[in-house]
C-alpha cells in the first residue's frame, strides 16, 4: 500500500467543512504499512519524549502518530483546487515531531515541573519546550517547519467553528481526541468514518493502553484544578467542567481484546 504524494496543506477547522473536502473511507491499513514510514531526524524527539512522559502518555503520543498516518491513507483532503499542497514526506516529518512532543508538559517529571513555563496551560508549556528542543536537536528544520509543529501543539485541544488549520494541526487534534475517547468520544467528526477497527486494534497491540486511565485522569485533574484558566477549561460541549473531561476519557482499549 502506498500513500498519496500530496495533501492539502490547509484545511477547514470546522468538522463538517473538513469532511466535505475529504474522501474518507474507514479502510483497513495494516500497521506494517504505517510502521514502514521513516522520519529523519527522529531519534532525539523520541528519546526526549520518552524521558519526560509517563509511560501511558508516551504510548498515547506514539498511537497518535500512527492514527494520524492512517488518515493519510484513507481519504485526507488532497488536490483541492486553489489549495496549497504539502508532500507526504514533509507532512509525515512534521507530524512525527508534533505527535511525539505534543504532551511534553502533561507530566509530573521534575524537569517539566521545574521549567519556567510550568504555570502556563500544558499545551503552551509543551510548545515552548518543543521549540527549545527542536532548535537544539533538529537545527535543520526551518522556521516554517518549527512554526507548524509548535503552533499545532499549542492548538491541539482547541476547536474552531471557522478558519483554517494546517494539515499537521488537524491531524494531531483529531488523533489525540480519538485516542483519548475512542469511537464514542467527543470530537469535531464522527470517528467511525475515519478509522477501521482492525487498524486501531493493531496500533493498540503495538502500543497498549494498559492501565493508563488512572495516570491520565490524575494529570487532567491536576491541570484543571491548578490552572482553572487552562485550555482544557475552554473545550465546548460541557467539558469545561472536570467531570465532563473525565467522563470522556476511555477506561480500556478502543477495540476490546
Amino acid at each position: 500500500m502506498t500513500f498519496p504524494k500530496t495533501f492539502d496543506a490547509y484545511v477547514p477547522s470546522n468538522g463538517a467543512d473538513f469532511l466535505a473536502l475529504s474522501t474518507f473511507q474507514a479502510k483497513y491499513v495494516p500497521f506494517a504499512t504505517l510502521q514502514a514510514v521513516t522520519v529523519s531526524p527522529a531519534s532525539d524527539s523520541f528519546a526526549y519524549a520518552k524521558r519526560l512522559a509517563p509511560p501511558g502518555v508516551f504510548a498515547h503520543v506514539l498511537r497518535c502518530f500512527y492514527f494520524a498516518l492512517a488518515l493519510l491513507h484513507t481519504g485526507f483532503p488532497s488536490g483541492t483546487p486553489g489549495v496549497a499542497q504539502i508532500v507526504f514526506e514533509e507532512l509525515s516529518l512534521r507530524l512525527y515531531h508534533t505527535s511525539l512532543l505534543h504532551d511534553l508538559a502533561f507530566s509530573n517529571n521534575t524537569e517539566v515541573l521545574a521549567h519556567p513555563a510550568h504555570a502556563m496551560t500544558f499545551e503552551l508549556q509543551g510548545a515552548i519546550m518543543t521549540y527549545e528542543h527542536l532548535h537544539a536537536a533538529a537545527p535543520s528544520l526551518d522556521p516554517h517547519q518549527v512554526g507548524d509543529i509548535v503552533q499545532s501543539i499549542v492548538l491541539h485541544t482547541s476547536a474552531w467553528a471557522s478558519g483554517s488549520s494546517s494539515a499537521n494541526q488537524i491531524l494531531l487534534a483529531i488523533s489525540a481526541a480519538f485516542d483519548a475517547g475512542g469511537f464514542n468520544g467527543t470530537g469535531i467528526v464522527d470517528y467511525t468514518r475515519l478509522w477501521n477497527p482492525k487498524t486501531v486494534a493493531e496500533i493498540e497491540k503495538a502500543y497498549p493502553y494498559g492501565d493508563a486511565h488512572a495516570e491520565v485522569a490524575g494529570l487532567i485533574t491536576s491541570e484543571v484544578t491548578q490552572k482553572p484558566n487552562c485550555l482544557f477549561s475552554h473545550i465546548p460541549g460541557g467539558f469545561m467542567k472536570l467531570d465532563g473531561l473525565l467522563n470522556n476519557l476511555r477506561v480500556g482499549p478502543i477495540v476490546p481484546v
